[in-house]
C-alpha cells in the first residue's frame, strides 16, 4: 500500500501539461531559444542545400543539339554544315513539370557565365582553347565549388552556434528548475519531511531532475534540429511542385497520428519505472542509515535480497518501457518506408506522361525524400525518449506544486524590538488530524525568564516548543510574542529573534568558522571567536590542526558529541536572539561534556526568554517555572521547590532519576 505522503505530493500532472511546463521553463531565456532556432534553421538549410547541389551538378552532363534560328530553322556554318551546340542534358528545353526549377536553371546558367568571365583572368587556365562543352563543365564545377565553400562556412558557424546556445539554454534552465524546486521544498513545514520517504526525496531531487534535464536537452537539440531537417526538404518539394510538398506533409501527418497512442504507452511505462527507482533508493538508504542494526542482528543477507528484489522490479519496468519504445520506432520506420515507396511509384508513373518530369527533377525529389528519412527517425526516437524522460519531469513538477501548509500573510509585519514575552493561548494541535497531540495549552513565558518543560516521552513537549519558530501552527488557539500572533510576523523576522539548540547537534560539512557564522551570516572573526569562547569551545578549537578552519566532516563526524554541541551553542550565541529554545541539549553527553555544555548554556540563557525541554531534571532546578506535561496537557506548574513539596508527577519523575540504585 502506498505511503500516505504520496496522496499529498502526487497532484496529477498529465504528460501534455508536463510537456507544456517543460517548454515554459525556457520562457525567461526566450532570446536563447530563439538563437537556437535560428542556428538550427541555418544548419538544416545548409544540410539540405548540399543535396540540392545535385541540381546544378546535373548540368555537367551535356548533349549535342542542332542550333536553330528565331524561326526554328537549322543554322549552317560558312561551309554549309549544320551547326550543333552543346546543351545541358537534363535541361535541354523548358520544363512543363516545374517552372520554378526552370527559372532556377536559367539563373544558374547566368551565374556560370559570370563565373567563366572571372576565370578568364586565372593564370594557366586557357579557356579559349576549350570546347563549348568543356567551358560549360568548367563553369558548372567552379560554381559548385563556390556553393560548397559558402555552405561549408555557414554550416560550421551554424553548428557551433547551435551547440553553444543549446548548452547555455539547457544549463540556465536546469539551474532554474533546481532552484525553484529547492525553494519550494524549503518552504515546506517540518511535518512534510517527517512524512516523506527519504528515498522518494532523493530520487525526485536526483534522478528525476536529471530526467528533466534530458527533456530540456532533447527539446533544444534533436527536437528542433530533426523537424527542421524535415521541413526544409518539404519546402524544396513545394518549390519543385506544390502537390509533392502536400504529399510529404500528408505522410508526416499520418505518421504523427499513428504514433500518438503508442507514445502515451511509453510515458505510462516510464512512470511506473520511476516509482521502482525510488523504491530501490529507499531500500539502499534504509540499509546505510540503519547499518548498525543490520550488523547487530545479522540482517545483511536479508537486506541484500530485498535490495535485489526491488532491482528486479525495476528491471521488469525498464524492459517494458524499452520494448514499447522499440515498437514505436519500428512502427515509424514501417510508415516512412511505405511512404517513400508510394512516392517512388507516383514518380515512376509520371515519367513518360505528357506532363513528364525532367530526370534531374526526379533525382532531386528522390534525394529530398531520402533526406527526410533520417531526421524522421531521429524525431520519432527523440519523441519516445522525451516521453520516457517526461516521467521524471512529471515527478519534479509534482514536488514544485506542493503547497506549503504554513504560509506567510500578504500583509505580514516585521518583528522589531522584540522584548521576548511568549504566550500559548488555548493551543491545540494534531498531526494530519490523527488525534490531538496538544489539548488547550495555556502558558506564559515572561521576557527574560526560563521555563522548563518536563514529562514522559510523547507528552507533547517538542511539539509545543516547535510552535514558537512556526515549525507547526496550532489547529486551535495561537502563539504570541509580545502580544502579537506570530502568524502576523514575516517568517524571516520571527526566526531572526529565535535561537534553537537541539538534542542532536547538527553541523554542516564545512569549517568550524562557517558553522558558527551560520547563526549570523556576515559575522566578523572577532565575533565568531567571542561566541566560541562563551560556548567553552575555543580551547578545543585551538588544539585542532587548522583551528577555526577545520572542516568538521559530514554531520560534524570529526568532533565528539560535546564538541558538536558547544559549536551549536556558539552558533546560537552569535545569533543574539531574544528567545531561546533548548530541546534536551545535554541529554546525550557524558558527565564532563555535560558540565562544559551546561556552563555554556547558562551564559547563553542570560537575559533571554528561554524554553527548555529537559530529560535530566538536575539541569532545570533553577528554572523560573517548571511545567509538567502529560498526554498533551500541562498538569503541573511551579518552581522546583514547590513541585517537590507535594506528591506530584514531577516529584515522582525526580525520585526515579535520583533514587539510589540497589545492588
Amino acid at each position: 500500500m502506498d505511503d500516505p505522503t504520496t496522496t499529498k505530493v502526487q497532484t496529477k500532472v498529465s504528460p501534455g501539461r508536463a510537456s507544456r511546463r517543460v517548454l515554459w521553463i525556457f520562457a525567461p531565456h526566450i532570446h536563447l531559444l530563439l538563437a537556437v532556432f535560428i542556428a538550427n534553421g541555418i544548419y538544416a538549410a545548409c544540410m539540405t542545400s548540399r543535396v540540392v547541389m545535385l541540381l546544378p551538378a546535373a548540368r555537367i552532363f551535356h548533349d549535342k543539339e542542332v542550333k536553330r534560328d528565331a524561326d526554328g530553322n537549322a543554322e549552317v556554318d560558312e561551309e554549309g554544315n549544320v551547326e550543333v551546340v552543346s546543351v545541358p542534358k537534363f535541361f535541354a528545353k523548358d520544363s512543363s513539370f516545374s517552372p520554378i526549377l526552370t527559372r532556377l536553371n536559367e539563373l544558374q546558367g547566368s551565374f556560370e557565365t559570370t563565373v567563366l568571365g572571372y576565370l578568364e583572368y586565372v593564370p594557366g587556365l586557357d579557356l579559349d582553347s576549350k570546347s563549348q562543352l568543356e567551358r560549360s563543365q568548367i563553369g558548372t564545377v567552379a560554381t559548385l565549388i563556390i556553393y560548397f565553400f559558402i555552405i561549408a562556412l555557414a554550416s560550421a558557424a551554424a553548428n557551433l552556434a547551435k551547440q553553444y546556445f543549446s548548452a547555455l539554454l539547457v544549463s540556465r534552465s536546469v539551474i532554474l528548475v533546481r532552484v525553484k524546486l529547492l525553494r519550494n521544498l524549503m518552504q515546506q513545514e517540518l511535518a512534510f519531511y517527517n512524512r516523506e520517504k527519504r528515498g522518494e526525496m532523493v530520487t525526485r531531487l536526483g534522478t528525476d531532475v536529471e530526467q528533466t534535464t534530458q527533456c530540456l536537452r532533447l527539446l533544444t537539440k534533436d527536437l528542433i534540429e530533426a523537424p527542421l531537417n524535415v521541413l526544409v526538404p518539404i519546402l524544396v518539394m513545394f518549390i519543385a511542385k506544390w502537390w509533392m510538398g502536400v504529399l510529404g506533409l500528408v505522410y508526416i501527418g499520418i505518421i504523427t497520428l499513428s504514433l500518438r497512442k503508442q507514445t502515451r504507452k511509453v510515458h505510462k511505462r516510464a512512470r511506473k519505472r520511476q516509482k521502482t527507482i525510488s523504491r530501490v533508493q529507499e531500500s539502499m538508504l534504509q540499509m546505510f542509515s540503519g547499518i548498525r542494526v543490520v550488523k547487530a542482528f545479522g540482517l545483511e543477507k536479508q537486506k541484500v535480497q530485498e535490495y535485489e528484489q526491488r532491482n528486479e522490479d525495476w528491471l521488469r519496468q525498464t524492459m517494458a518501457t524499452e520494448i514499447t519504445k522499440a515498437f514505436t520506432r519500428v512502427r515509424m520506420e514501417f510508415f516512412v518506408n511505405g511512404a517513400i515507396l508510394v512516392v517512388l511509384l507516383v514518380g515512376f508513373f509520371m515519367i513518360g506522361r505528357p506532363t513528364a518530369m525532367d530526370l534531374a527533377a526526379v533525382g532531386l525529389l528522390l534525394a529530398m525524400l531520402i533526406q527526410i528519412y533520417k531526421p524522421m527517425k531521429t524525431t520519432t526516437r527523440s519523441i519516445t525518449e522525451l516521453l520516457d524522460k517526461l516521467a521524471g519531469a512529471v515527478r519534479v513538477f509534482e514536488y514544485m506544486d506542493i503547497k506549503p501548509e504554513l504560509t506567510e500573510k500578504p500583509d505580514a509585519i516585521e518583528a522589531k524590538d522584540v522584548v521576548g514575552t511568549v504566550r500559548f493561548e488555548d493551543v491545540s494541535f494534531s498531526y494530519d488530524n490523527n488525534g490531538k497531540v496538544l489539548e488547550h495549552i495555556n502558558l506564559e513565558v515572561p521576557a527574560g525568564e526560563v521555563v522548563a518543560l518536563v514529562g514522559p516521552s510523547g507528552a507533547g513537549k517538542s511539539t509545543l516548543v516547535n510552535m514558537v519558530p512556526r515549525f507547526h501552527d496550532p489547529v486551535e488557539g495561537g502563539v504570541t510574542v509580545d502580544s502579537t500572533d506570530i502568524r502576523d510576523f514575516t517568517r524571516d523576522s520571527l526566526l531572526s529573534n529565535i535561537a534553537i539548540v537541539t538534542q542532536e547537534p547538527f553541523l554542516f560539512h564545512a569549517s568550524i568558522r562557517e558553522n558558527i557564522a551560520y547563526g549570523r551570516p556576515g559575522a566578523t572573526t572577532e565575533e565568531i571567536c567571542a561566541a566560541a569562547e562563551a560556548a567553552n569551545a575555543d580551547e578545543f578549537i585551538a588544539n585542532l590542526e587548522n583551528g577555526y578552519d577545520t572542516v568538521v566532516g559530514e554531520g560534524g563526524g570529526k568532533l565528539s558529541g560535546g564538541q558538536r554541541q558547544r559549536i551549536t551553542i556558539a552558533r546560537a550565541l552569535i545569533r543574539d536572539a531574544r528567545i531561546l529554545v533548548l530541546d534536551e541539549a545535554t541529554s546525550n553527553l557524558d558527565t564532563e561534556s555535560e558540565r562544559l555544555v551546561q556552563a555554556a548554556l547558562e551564559r547563553l540563557m542570560e537575559g533571554r526568554t528561554t524554553l527548555v525541554i529537559a530529560h535530566r531534571l538536575s539541569t532545570i532546578q533553577h528554572a523560573d517555572k517548571i511545567c509538567v506535561m502529560q498526554d498533551g496537557r500541562i498538569c503541573e506548574v511551579g518552581s522546583h521547590d514547590q513541585l517537590m513539596a507535594s506528591e506530584t508527577l514531577y516529584r515522582r519523575l525526580y525520585q526515579m532519576q535520583f533514587a539510589p540504585k540497589g545492588d
